[in-house]
């Protein structure tokens, strides 16, 4: 009982070591710090950070979303729609684009908090799950016979880990990985009515990407587990299909919309696309970042978060997000984690999850049965994503390694040292051969890069000394163990602090003059804001102004829209009236902007708002000019359609589904209690 409290402790202090100021301070767990980049907003703070579009989508669009569904509810609505959004289409499907997640039942903390509070919730969410997903892992590294520290060590790495820490900010990342040390405890216990309710979930958290690498990887473990038992499989049958039941209300108008969205497959897969995709994946020199993670730069460091680059089949450059390619670890778990996938038996399984999923993250041949036969898997993009699946994999081979270190072999453990010291050397090698094949144009020499990434280099060295510590001594001072989850922790903890911003409350869309006197004379009116330079590098964009879905937390209607799923008609519409251009900036096809004045007259936007900054004088009124924005009327405008109440068909069904699997769950729940009374009595 002391044991396990101490465990429960070190957990808390965990989650609460990073968490601290948004469950305590009153500061927000949201990047609303990059909205200090663009109009209005620009020049009420200095930023604090450098542009990171990626984690710019957690205020532009999961606050938005959490937002409406919220308002929705405490209205005693359902939120099918997003009104706010594509206003001339009257509105976009908000239930339907899966991320906004409505129904996954941890998100009822948003609308209980109301619009008030809402940034409360995010901090207060991310921590619940950093704790479930924590707390899982201990609970499954355990029932696999990992001893008390090495289930620590496990927790730790796969808590603090890149994949991650990086995605923190876009919380439906979390919240679908969270649950697959949960899903494979379950499996692992063979209840098939715990691995049905956790599957439900898993598709309910919003991120049917992560869900999908997360119900695979169960599904993998399942056949390793369960080999040809007829009864096994029965169970994963009641299982899989209770999960999708369960989730049918909102993964079937998902479906359906995807159908008719712009993401929606216009043929069938073929090798094509299959290289195109594939290049999205981590370019062999991230060999390096496992042990240096920022040697091409971090975004929180505000220079060279582009310097690591792949190549499209045609040779051009393909770029990545920081986080995208985020595959940091620690040193010390690295090392135990090759240990263990190399001395447990009982590891293998993990091992074996471990290279296939870092094959995939690289944009391999690992991904091509997938890509032909997974339905939807041809439309996603990022291959590197999967790399959360190789964290948890490798936090438990770490946990594994940390057992088998006072029986391994010397020449084991330096086998195991001498492997990542020679993957650093080649992974610099591959830098470096990257450096000099990049066009003259981007002005980067190897000097440059070596200059930036030479602390880096200096302390990964630093830890794999420490590392080759913990490997020879482990065996005979059994204070390494304890020390090596020490190690893990500090060095992921001094890695990733500071990532994930916080700021006070009130810099979450503040209300500037420009807005108030929209939400007083616009309340009802079509309003196209101006952007037509917007940025997915290290540099903010120009002229920048109300980005899509900004309009929506102050209630005001947006020609434009931001969404993981919506309808393609709306995309086309807005695409016609820029001309045929594409609305849309490059490597992003999700959000949709209005670019031109003309194409704002003709969707019949009322108000026109550019940001002071941009050089623009149609031939309108100027009824507001301020510091923060300037806005225009246009006399033949209109006012946003009302939105559309119906409640689609596939919703209806989802329903009616869920409730047979919740009835049905209900039922064998309370038969096997009965059952266990019987048997005790």
């Amino acid at each position: 009982m002391r044991a396990r409290g101490l465990v429960a402790a070190f957990l808390l202090f965990l989650t609460l070591l990073l968490f601290h100021r948004p469950l305590f301070l009153g500061e927000a767990f949201l990047p609303a710090d990059q909205l200090t980049h663009l109009a209005p907003w620009k020049g009420t703070q200095r930023p604090p950070v450098a542009w990171n579009v990626l984690r710019f989508d957690g205020i532009t669009q999961f606050y938005p979303w959490r937002l409406q569904v919220a308002r929705s509810w405490r209205q005693g609505q359902l939120p099918l729609t997003n009104p706010y959004a594509f206003s001339s289409e009257g509105g976009t499907p908000l239930l339907a684009n899966s991320q906004s997640a409505p129904l996954y039942p941890p998100n009822l903390i948003f609308t209980l908090l109301g619009e008030t509070n809402l940034w409360y919730g995010f901090g207060l969410s991310a921590a619940l799950h950093l704790l479930l997903a924590a707390a899982g892992i201990y609970r499954l590294a355990r029932a696999l016979g990992v001893s008390r520290t090495g289930a620590l060590l496990a927790c730790t790495t796969f808590s603090l880990s890149a994949p991650v820490i990086c995605w923190l900010s876009l919380p439906t990342f979390l919240c679908a990985a969270a649950w697959l040390p949960w899903l494979l405890l379950a499996i692992h216990r063979r209840s098939a009515l715990s691995a049905g309710l956790l599957g439900g979930l898993v598709l309910l958290s919003g991120h049917l990407q992560v869900a999908l690498f997360v119900l695979l990887s169960a599904g993998a473990y399942a056949i390793v587990l369960y080999g040809r038992s007829a009864k096994a499989w029965g169970g994963i049958a009641v299982a899989g299909a209770l999960a999708l039941c369960l989730a049918a209300p909102q993964v079937l108008p998902s479906l359906e919309l995807s159908k008719q969205s712009h993401r929606a497959a216009t043929g069938r897969p073929d090798l094509e696309l299959f290289r195109t995709k594939s290049a999205l994946g981590l370019p062999p020199q991230s060999l390096l970042t496992f042990t240096a993670p920022n040697f091409f730069g971090n975004p929180t460091q505000g220079s060279g978060v582009y310097w690591n680059a792949n190549r499209f089949p045609d040779g051009g450059i393909a770029p990545n997000n920081y986080a995208e390619w985020a595959n940091y670890i620690g040193v010390v778990p690295l090392l135990l984690a090759l240990l263990g996938a190399m001395a447990a038996p009982k590891a293998r399984f993990f091992a074996g999850l471990a290279l296939y999923t870092l094959l995939m993250a690289f944009g391999t041949w690992a991904n091509l049965p997938f890509f032909f036969l997974v339905p939807g898997w041809a439309q996603t993009d990022n291959p590197g994503r999967i790399l959360v699946i190789s964290a948890f994999a490798l936090a438990l081979l770490a946990g594994f390694g940390l057992d088998a270190l006072p029986k391994a072999s010397v020449r084991l453990r330096l086998g195991v040292l001498v492997g990542v010291v020679f993957s650093l050397a080649i992974g610099l090698a591959l830098a470096m051969n990257h450096v000099s094949s990049l066009p003259k144009t981007t002005n980067i020499t190897w000097a440059d890069v070596l200059a930036m990434g030479l602390p880096g280099l200096m302390l990964a060295v630093v830890w794999l000394v420490l590392g080759a510590a913990v490997l020879l001594l482990g065996p005979k001072q059994p204070l390494v163990r304890p020390v090596a989850v020490g190690l893990a922790a500090l060095d992921l903890l001094s890695w990733g602090w500071g990532y994930n911003t916080t700021l006070p409350a009130k810099a979450v869309y503040p209300v500037t003059p420009g807005i108030a006197w929209l939400q007083s004379h616009a309340k009802d009116a079509l309003i196209a804001p101006l952007n037509d330079q917007w940025s997915n590098g290290i540099e903010p964009p120009l002229n920048a102004v109300l980005p899509p879905n900004s309009l929506t937390v102050y209630g005001l209607h947006d020609l434009a829209g931001y969404d993981s799923l919506f309808y393609k008609t709306a995309k086309d519409r807005i695409q016609a009236a820029t001309s045929g251009d594409n609305p849309c900036p490059q490597q992003n096809g999700n959000i949709v902007f209005i670019k031109t004045v003309e194409a704002a007259v003709a969707l019949g936007a009322k108000y026109i708002v550019a940001s002071p900054d941009r050089p623009l004088v149609p031939a309108f009124e100027v009824v507001y000019s301020g510091p923060d924005l300037v806005i225009y009327h246009n006399p033949a405008g209109t006012d946003a359609p009302p939105p559309s109440t119906t409640v689609p068909g596939s919703l209806k069904l989802g329903l009616a589904l869920s409730g047979l699997a919740l009835l049905a769950y209900s039922s064998a729940s309370i038969a096997k209690a009965r059952s266990k009374s019987s048997s005790v009595l």
